[in-house]
């Protein structure tokens, strides 16, 4: 039985890291930490009526009645935001779950961060083709495109997804220069989960955007000279590097 699950293991991808573990945990950071300001606040009225009252009962409790109101709408604020944060997590588990059967000439790496890199990068996918930074997002509606930027409801988001995916790449190549690893082709590609988009493969501005759909075969797809088998070895030992 063993034999049978190591054959077949081999036929796929390598697989490392956790997909989902970032927007998670920074998710429940940015989320909540209004808590933070709520709790000092009731900490302060009760130090100021006990044990020597500062403030009068009836100011005091006209503060934890404002003190209550916003830790109401702070916290419906904060549900919604982290609601966001668990459907970006979800978006990427999807696409995980679908680049582990890639062949098995490739290497997956989720949710990795460079040693005193600034980046979060969702993918990572060492294989023939070259190096791919995969950045999901798992968002509602449509997007459209104008002059090489990202537009979601006809506004840029605060955070446009090329620019992030774009400095991924950016630092992932300083990285494998570095590494002594210079010259290895790093494509770029924002990967939509169920967002509609006007094509289902672009290239905008430099970056290959795609629905999850088409992932896989623009994966496959060899944008200019393959690399060797050595020099992606030689690239997803250096990536070990990070998680050990």
């Amino acid at each position: 039985m063993e034999t049978q699950k190591e054959s077949l293991s081999s036929r796929f991808a390598r697989v490392y890291g956790s997909p989902g573990e970032a927007p998670r945990v920074l998710g429940l950071l940015r989320a909540f930490w209004p808590l933070l300001l709520i709790c000092f606040a009731a900490g302060y009225l009760v130090r100021a009526w006990l044990p020597q009252p500062i403030l009068s009962q009836s100011h005091v409790g006209i503060l934890f009645f404002l003190v209550a109101v916003a830790a109401a709408i702070l916290l419906a604020w904060s549900d919604r935001r982290l609601g966001n944060f668990l459907k970006g997590a979800k978006g990427e588990e999807w696409v995980a779950h679908e680049l582990a059967f890639l062949g098995s000439e490739y290497a997956v790496f989720n949710g990795l961060r460079l040693a005193g890199g600034k980046q979060n990068f969702d993918h990572i996918i060492v294989g023939p083709a070259g190096v791919f930074v995969v950045e999901t997002k798992n968002w509602k509606g449509s997007v459209e495109f104008r002059d090489g930027k990202l537009y979601a409801g006809g506004k840029e988001p605060s955070r446009p997804p090329l620019k992030q995916v774009k400095a991924a790449t950016a630092e992932l190549v300083e990285f494998l220069d570095d590494s002594g690893k210079g010259g290895i082709p790093v494509h770029s590609v924002l990967c939509f989960v169920s967002t509609e988009l006007p094509e289902e493969i672009m290239n905008v501005n430099g970056v290959v955007v795609c629905a999850g759909a088409r992932l896989i075969g623009v994966l496959q797809e060899i944008f200019g000279e393959p690399i060797s088998e050595s020099t992606c070895e030689q690239v997803v030992g250096e990536l070990r590097k990070v998680i050990e």
